[in-house]
Parts: C-alpha cells; structure tokens; sequence
C-alpha cells in the first residue's frame, strides 16, 4: 500500500511539471472538430515591443512582432486584416489559412515555402506557429500581398507599400517566376534593375518594373494552357438564344439590388445586405444556377475568352485596380449589360450602372469573359 501510494506522489510531481498547451489562435483551436494544430519545430525567437504598422506613410493599427535569428515576424492574421483581407479561415487538415480581400485569394501553409497569391505560387519564409500564434516574415508579407514591408528601426515601426514597387527576393525564387508573378517579362524586370545576370540572392530587392504587360492580359497559371485552337476555327464563343435569355435574366435581378451598399472583402453569407464587386456578382448569377467563385481573380479564370468588340449582355468584365495592386493583376469584376454599360458595385454609389467608355475604365479595361452558354 505504502508503494502504491509513493508511485502515485511521484506521477502527480512529473505531471504537475509537465508544461501546458499553448493558447492557440481561435481559428487553430483544438476543440473545433477535434483536430489539433500541429506546430513547426519553435525555433529561439525574441519578442519585440508592440509596432505601429503605417500603410502608405498612414499609421493603421499596431502589431506584436518578434524576430527569429535576424528575421522579423508578425502575426499572420493580424497583417492580413490590417491589410483589408478580412475573410480569414483555417483548414485543419492542411494546416493552412486562407484568406480574400474580395479581389485576391492568399494561401499559406505553417512550415510550408510555397504560398498562393490568388492562382500564382510565391515562395515564402516558413509560417511559424509560436506560443499560440501563426507568425509570417516581412519579406512573406510582401510576396503574399503584393506589398514591399520592413522594419523601420528609427521608430520601432512596420511600414508597409501598398502597392508594392519594390519586391524582396525570397528563397527559391528565380527571375522568371518574379516576372510572371508581377505580370511583365524577364527582360523588363532586368531593365527596370540593370541585371546583367538572371542569378538571384534571397533578401536582394527588385524595382517592381512599370506596367509593360501587355494590355487584356490573362492571370498567370498554375498548369500549362490548353491547346491552341486550329486556325480555321477562331470565332468568339457564341451565345445561344436561351444563354441570351438567361442573360437578361441575371441582368434584371442584378437591377433590384441597385444601390445595395458596397463593403469591400464582404463575406458570401453577408449577400445582398452589402456586397463587393465579386460577391454581387457570384450572388446574382446564382440565383440562377451558375456558380462562380469568390473573387475577381478566381473568376477571371473562368469562361471563355471574349474580345471587347464581341461583348454580349451578361459576360464578365475585368478591370486592373492600379490603386491597389502594381502588377496590372484583375482588381474588379463588372457584368456587361450592352450600350457600352456594365452593371457592378464601388464603393461610393453602391451597386450601380457605369458607362465603360469612361476614361478611368477604358484605360483600366483588361479582357472579357463568357460564362453563360
């Protein structure tokens, strides 16, 4: 008895200084579902005290940075809302967060070192999980959100450049993977630098060159594209008469939410209250058995390729967002509805009818797409 009673006051001491589980971040914790985050291997970190993140030379929010060896990292969730990306989900199976700004999907794996920005893959510092937080380098942040991000010493802060005209050269990357991701060539990434070789350093910065892409330039993907067709047959996708119906139809119930108020990155579940220019249109369109995907880059993906001249009502319409994104990437989405007009949403009219002859959207103008057939 008194042995059993002795092993029992030793298990109870080497229990009591086992450590406990860290916090983890909401979207990680193990009670949904029952799946416990598996962390990377904690490497030595120091935490650094509390920054101010300014976007644009304007202070935004502030952040708990910490610095791995020499590296600065920040909290993944945090810089990713900050930077307007305010639906954010975690998928326990992969260990991945996925997160949209309404225009561009972003995807990245803790301890993985390839990312997704929208349907290109960027090469990251691993994602650490650290004490309960999902942590992200600076140089990631900028090669995940088009952004060019440091550490400014002389007041403790992050600064962000939004967009990014200058790109941090990431482990693994070469000149042509930093050239299709920023939508230009080789040859414009070397002038816009004065290369002279196509060798790259990890940490070295690159001039995000001006926009050489070629005007209605499809996104950049991940698998090699698709035959091309045979001469002899290059006619522009036609619409059939029922697809011309359905048309008219999407356009009509597009019309009774004119006005609706627009919210930029707002959630499917948010649809018709307030909705961006990819939510409206996945919302209408599916009222209507046609299911599009969630932003405006996923959904320039889609259909078949329209010239501007062969628009018909109901096609998608993508522009470039040059406020934003730097590399003539799809930033908006509208819907063609004939007279030279598309239907869509901004943000200071709600969802609305804009003529695309108008000289911001004529210069901004990228291609269009076919969706009903």
């Amino acid at each position: 008895m008194r042995s059993k009673k002795k092993l029992s006051l030793m298990l109870a001491a080497a229990f009591a200084l086992m450590p406990l589980p860290a916090m983890m971040d909401a979207q990680a914790s193990p009670s949904h579902g029952g799946h416990a985050l598996q962390a990377v291997p904690v490497a030595a970190h120091t935490p650094v005290n509390r920054a101010g993140v300014a976007v644009n030379g304007v202070m935004k929010s502030a952040i708990d940075p910490i610095l791995v060896g020499s590296i600065y990292y920040v909290p993944f969730k945090d810089i990713a809302r900050i930077l307007d990306y305010d639906d954010i989900r975690y998928n326990y199976s992969n260990k991945t967060y996925t997160a949209t700004d309404g225009s561009v999907t972003v995807k990245v794996t803790i301890g993985g070192t390839s990312a997704m920005k929208g349907d290109e893959h960027v090469h990251v510092d691993p994602p650490r999980f650290i004490n309960g937080t999902t942590y992200i380098s600076l140089g990631s942040v900028g090669a995940v959100f088009n952004t060019y991000t440091w550490f400014k010493a002389e007041n403790g802060s992050i600064q962000v450049q939004l967009p990014a005209r200058q790109y941090k050269v990431q482990a693994g990357d070469t000149l042509w993977e930093v050239a299709q991701a920023h939508h230009t060539t080789i040859a414009a990434v070397r002038a816009a630098n004065n290369l002279t070789t196509d060798s790259l350093k990890p940490g070295q910065m690159l001039r995000v060159p001006p926009e050489y892409q070629t005007r209605e330039m499809e996104p950049v993907r991940q698998s090699p594209p698709a035959p091309a067709t045979p001469q002899g047959n290059t006619a522009t996708p036609v619409q059939s008469t029922s697809a011309s119906a359905k048309a008219q139809a999407i356009i009509a119930t597009g019309k009774k939410y004119m006005g609706r108020p627009y919210k930029f990155g707002a959630k499917p579940s948010e649809a018709p209250a307030r909705m961006d220019c990819s939510s409206f249109l996945q919302y209408i369109f599916k009222q209507h058995g046609i299911t599009l995907p969630r932003d405006s880059r996923q959904q320039s993906a889609v259909g078949s390729r329209v010239s501007k001249s062969a628009l018909k009502p109901g096609d998608l319409v993508f522009f470039k967002y040059p406020e934003r994104y730097s590399d003539g990437r799809v930033g908006h989405v509208g819907m063609y509805i004939g007279n030279g007009q598309m239907l869509h949403t901004v943000p200071k009219t709600g969802v609305t009818i804009s003529k695309m002859s108008s000289g911001y959207w004529t210069r901004n103008y990228l291609y269009g797409k076919r969706v009903i057939k």
